[in-house]
């Protein structure tokens, strides 16, 4: 009898701790927002439209009482360098990341304009050292986040641009490569999402999409990680 009535008691508790938890679980959600002039949505024009993390608090707050978004680390000079720097270094960011529920990055193209200005006369010898070096920058941030959170990760790609340049073109196509195929990761394409420049972009002559651009980007990231709320 008494074996009985340890197991009754034990099958209440339990049943109060799922209780509580399936209550409590759905309180709060915190978005990490990581990135450069993609990741704050600056626009054709240089003025800032609803970002991607945006879009998504607005989707999480029909199931959670409190979503935070963590725009801190969202910068137009941002590269994937200096953020690993940063999450090596910074314990303040390593807290945050341990934190967060889900995380957005954006990074790769600064570094890529960066370092194929700063080789004049680029070659495709230059060229590949240039893609290596980004590749593996890149895949030492996934890296050291990965030491700090187990969340998934949102990597978001680059849009084509329409200047006339052999190597800033191959470099986007061999960048967005880089960004897609490491495995911690699950990607947004928006090279083809934004393929339509004619409607994805109000100023053709700007790298950065319009409102209906990042609102395409946005709905894509919310399908994706739907099964993660």
């Amino acid at each position: 009898m008494k074996k009985i009535i340890k197991l009754v008691v034990l099958l209440v508790i339990c049943s109060s701790i799922f209780f509580i938890y399936q209550k409590t679980k759905h309180n709060n959600y915190n978005i990490m927002n990581i990135g450069d002039e993609l990741s704050i949505s600056i626009n054709s024009y240089g003025i800032k439209e609803f970002s991607p993390a945006h879009y998504l608090k607005n989707e999480l707050t029909k199931t959670y009482k409190k979503v935070r978004t963590n725009n801190k680390y969202s910068a137009s000079e941002n590269t994937i360098k200096n953020m690993l720097e940063t999450v090596k270094y910074n314990n303040e960011i390593k807290k945050e990341l341990a934190n967060s529920n889900i995380i957005l990055l954006t990074l790769g193209y600064n570094d890529l304009i960066y370092k194929l200005n700063v080789n004049e006369d680029i070659s495709e010898s230059k060229f590949n050292k240039i893609m290596n070096s980004i590749e593996e920058d890149y895949n030492n941030l996934i890296y050291e986040i990965r030491k700090y959170s187990k969340r998934k990760i949102i990597v978001i790609t680059y849009p084509d641009t329409n200047k006339d340049n052999y190597y800033l073109k191959k470099g986007i196509r061999y960048l967005n490569e880089i960004l897609m195929k490491n495995e911690e990761i699950i990607y947004i394409d928006s090279y083809k999402l934004l393929a339509n420049r004619d409607k994805y972009f109000s100023n053709p002559h700007s790298f950065y999409p319009n409102r209906y651009g990042y609102l395409e980007i946005s709905k894509e990231i919310i399908i994706k990680t739907r099964d993660y709320y």
